[in-house]
């Protein structure tokens, strides 16, 4: 169960590392500490790795899917979307949040770290 956990497979594919575990704290009469272990394969680190280029892709596209965030309504959930102003041309709302401003550029330097 524990090699399905998003976190510890993600940990295991940045370091390459199979052999993963969490550490638990038990609230008990006398707590104690528990080091739950698990293993993950290098077929679901691969599935991770995809799954990560596939995200990076979509991000440099600008590819961001929509989704209803409605729980009542589940398929009306832009009514309550705080970006609804941008998809219909909220001029002042764009303004403020897609404008760049003056000393931007100051973060340049982050386009140019190396991996």
């Amino acid at each position: 169960m524990l090699s399905l956990d998003p976190q510890l497979v993600c940990d295991s594919w940045i370091s390459g590392i199979p052999e993963v575990a969490l550490v638990v704290f038990v609230r008990k009469h006398a707590p104690e500490i528990q080091y739950l272990r698990a293993s993950i394969s290098e077929e679901r680190r691969q599935e991770f790795g995809r799954l990560v280029d596939t995200t990076i892709g979509q991000i440099e596209a600008a590819q961001f899917v929509s989704h209803s965030s409605g729980i009542r309504f589940p398929q009306n959930g832009c009514v309550t979307c705080p970006h609804l102003g941008l998809f219909l041309n909220g001029e002042q709302l764009i303004a403020a949040n897609l404008i760049r401003r003056p000393g931007a550029s100051d973060l340049d330097w982050l386009d140019e770290l190396v991996d």
